[in-house]
């Protein structure tokens, strides 16, 4: 098992495995140092990094000896555009992160015109059912179904994939046996339960300070554009129909996987992925 660390910003310490994660998680993780770090935005194409900052984040992974993965998201045809102007640069420059995909558009792009990024399959790529309110299916005690998930893990390996990326959900099995050959990470402790293009954040930072608040402020603020006010903020939910911990941060909902979990999925894993926190 190796760890890796998904940085919340490129001024964010790295300590160890131990200092980003609460005791139960604590107790089946080895105190060992990071093997990668992760960077960028999983759920929304407008915290994209530019060009500078993935610069920086990748010099600073050389400096650090660690390999260094760079998240996209789901895309509109403006995102994949963006980050078709993004990988034009990074390649020009000979630097080539590792790449989590979490959209087929971009996928196409990357094997067909920049084939020497590595390519890692997103845990948005995961169609299982995560909900907060229920409880882990049965069976467990390793009686999980590995063949759940088998038809895209063959299709991964079959299209030169490395990796397949996940977080916890309702039903362990999808990282598989490993036996096609393909990477297995498991991205801890936060699930994400819901996400879409409408974030609230954006809404209400839409408002102009001093502006009258009118009729239909939200709905405005979701179609005006976005100047990433959810960087860095994450806001506790409170929610009566679980007990689960709740986190909204930008335009994804996410909750903290109990360690029970947490464990049936490590079973499958090759690589821990901790979160510093909830992010976008």
């Amino acid at each position: 098992m190796e760890y890796a660390l998904r940085i919340a910003g490129l001024e964010s310490p790295v300590k160890s495995p131990g200092d980003y994660c609460d005791d139960a998680l604590r107790e089946m993780c080895a105190d060992e140092s990071f093997a990668a770090l992760y960077f960028g935005s999983e759920f929304c194409q407008e915290l994209i990094p530019g060009i500078k900052e993935i610069e920086v984040f990748c010099t600073r992974c050389a400096e650090e000896g660690v390999e260094a993965v760079l998240l996209t998201p789901v895309l509109t045809q403006k995102g994949l555009n963006r980050l078709e102007r993004l990988f034009s640069g990074l390649h020009r420059q000979q630097l080539f992160p590792a790449v989590v995909f979490n959209d087929w558009g971009l996928l196409e792009l990357l094997r067909t015109k920049y084939p020497d990024f590595p390519l890692r399959m997103g845990r948005l790529m995961n169609r299982g059912l995560r909900d907060p309110r229920l409880d882990m299916q049965a069976p467990g005690s390793g009686g999980e179904n590995i063949e759940r998930g088998a038809g895209i893990r063959k299709l991964a390996s079959a299209l030169g994939i490395s990796a397949v990326e996940t977080d916890a959900d309702l039903e362990p099995g999808y990282l598989g046996d490993g036996s096609n050959g393909l990477a297995r990470a498991l991205h801890v402790p936060f699930t994400f339960a819901a996400s879409g293009r409408n974030c609230l954040e954006k809404a209400a930072g839409s408002l102009a300070d001093g502006a009258e608040l009118t009729r239909g402020i939200f709905t405005h603020g979701l179609k005006s554009g976005c100047k990433a006010p959810c960087r860095g903020i994450y806001r506790q939910e409170n929610r009566q129909d679980t007990g689960k911990e709740m986190w909204r941060a930008g335009n994804t909902l996410f909750f903290k996987a109990p360690p029970e979990w947490i464990s049936r999925h490590m079973v499958f894993a090759d690589r821990l992925v901790f979160h510093q926190q909830p992010i976008p």
